[in-house]
Parts: C-alpha cells; structure tokens; sequence
C-alpha cells in the first residue's frame, strides 16, 4: 500500500497578520485576530511546468524560464481557546519531516492534541498524513470534508472515470475507513467549526476536485482564505489563471474556480493561505495588467 501511495503522489503580512520564523525552517506562525495559525511544510521544492495542460513554450519562457516554479506542501494549524484544527494532513510519512514531527517540533504535546481536521478535498498530497501503519495519525480529531467529495470518492463508479487514479481512490477509502464514524461531512456554506473566538466556514471551490473545499477563517473582525489547490504554480497561474495542471479533474471548472477567488482576494484585500504556494503559504492577491500577481508573506 505504501509504494502504490508513493506512485500515486509522483504521477500525480497584510493588515492584523503578523509573522515570525521559528527554529524549524519549514514552520512559520501567524496571528488572525484572537486565533494564532501555524503554516507548516510537509514538503519543499519546485513545480514543474510539464504538468500543466496545453503550456505555451512561449508562455512559460515568460513567467517560469527554468522550466519550475517555487512550491510545497503545506497544512495549517488553527489554535483556538477550545480546538486545534487542522486543515489538511500532507505525507505524513512518505518524506522527511513529515507533518506530525514538524508540528510536534514546534510545540505540540503530540498528534493527540488535534481536535478536528479539515480536508480540502482528497487527493493523495492532503490526505496520506491522516494514517500511518494502518493507524490513525491523529487519535482523537475528527475529520471533515464536504459530502460531495467524500461521495465521489468512496463511489466506485468513480474510479470508471479516472481509471489512471485507482490508487488515489483505494487510498481514500482506506484512510476514511480508519477513522469510521469519526470521518463526518459538511455542506458548502456551513460554518463547520466556531467557537467564541473564530469560526471557519466551507465555501464551495469546485473544478479541482468533485467537491473541492476552501474555507475562510474570521476572528477579531479579520480573515484568512484556506486557498487549498486553486493554484499549483504562483509564478505560472497568477498571471495566467487560465492555465490549469493535470490533477486539475474539471480543468474549465477549475480555471473559472480560480479566476473567481483571485478577483475576490483582490477585491477583498484578502490574506490567503494556500497548499502549494511557495512557503509560507501565506499572501495576497493584487490586479496586474495581465492577470494577478501573488505576494507572499
């Protein structure tokens, strides 16, 4: 099971947020009003441009000369009064310095100190930390994904339509099945986690994914946007959000997905937080003449 997830994976501070760099080089903590978040990297590297769908030569002479574009895997940790909240897991386990020894590293008593994990969607690179040995890599949280995805994945109807992903779908069931009734769903526009300090609410960010997931969080009268997957390349799709990578499962869904929410981060002067941003993971969206452009923080 391990070396079929491993093959799966491989085909596969803006106003109130403020930062400092801890020992580790791979986590970096923010303030969101009265809540305190955790960037953390489950992995480092580059982007390359040979995923993305029909790339220009031309186009990606322009925005990624060398053929790559920084990336990584991100998680975020939500600190509150009453919960620890994950959003996403990572690899936990299939690279160095997977997510629980990074986060254990820098503060944590343990994986038992996560109270709730929310899934993005489940694709392998957000999803494989949830288990490791057969076993629950978080004993005591509860996990949450919105119905749509946890139906299209747990369907084997699914696997008719990406046959090339039957081990991305096994990996599913598996690791949802390790946490039985404690794996629950939310629908888009719920508010799925709140507590007096916070609340997180699942806002629909379909195209990448079946039920793809992003999720604001409000605390203090600020906001951060778990951005999840809307973007793969920030020197590439900024400019260019027309341009999907093939993971992207709906590519029109999910270009049109992405143009949205740059336009809204924009417009909203929102801080985001994204799962392969490069890290942190976390910045803003501004108007360009040509499209977007992503300045990290």
């Amino acid at each position: 099971m391990r070396a079929a997830l491993f093959l799966f994976l491989f085909a596969f501070v803006v106003f109130g947020i403020s930062s400092k760099t801890f020992a580790s080089e791979t986590t970096r903590e923010f303030t969101v009003g009265d809540v305190t978040v955790w960037a953390i990297a489950d992995s480092l590297g580059e982007r390359d441009m040979s995923v993305f769908i029909g790339l220009d030569p031309e186009v990606q002479k322009q925005y990624a000369p060398d053929g790559k574009s920084p990336s990584a895997i991100m998680a975020f940790l939500v600190k509150t009064k009453g919960e620890t909240i994950l959003i996403d897991a990572g690899m936990n386990g299939l690279f160095p310095n997977g997510l629980s020894e990074v986060a254990v590293a820098e503060g944590l008593r343990g994986a038992e100190d996560v109270t709730k994990i929310l899934i993005t969607h489940m694709h392998g690179d957000h999803i494989v930390g949830l288990a490791r040995d057969g076993k629950r890599a978080f004993p005591n949280a509860l996990v949450l994904a919105s119905k749509q995805e946890r139906d299209f994945w747990l369907d084997e109807k699914s696997v008719e339509l990406f046959p090339n992903r039957k081990a991305g779908f096994d990996s599913a069931r598996q690791i949802m099945g390790i946490y039985g009734s404690d794996a629950k769903t939310f629908e888009y526009g719920d508010v799925v986690v709140k507590g007096e300090d916070f609340e997180l609410k699942a806002i629909d960010a379909r195209g990448h994914t079946p039920g793809h997931t992003v999720f604001m969080l409000s605390s203090g009268g600020e906001r951060l946007l778990f951005w999840a997957d809307l973007s793969h390349a920030a020197s590439l799709q900024f400019p260019r959000p027309d341009i999907n990578a093939t993971y992207d499962m709906n590519p029109d869904e999910a270009a049109k997905t992405r143009l949205h929410f740059m336009e809204l981060a924009a417009a909203e002067k929102l801080t985001i937080a994204g799962a392969h941003l490069p890290f942190p993971g976390v910045g803003t969206v501004e108007k360009a003449p040509v499209g977007y452009i992503y300045k990290s923080r």
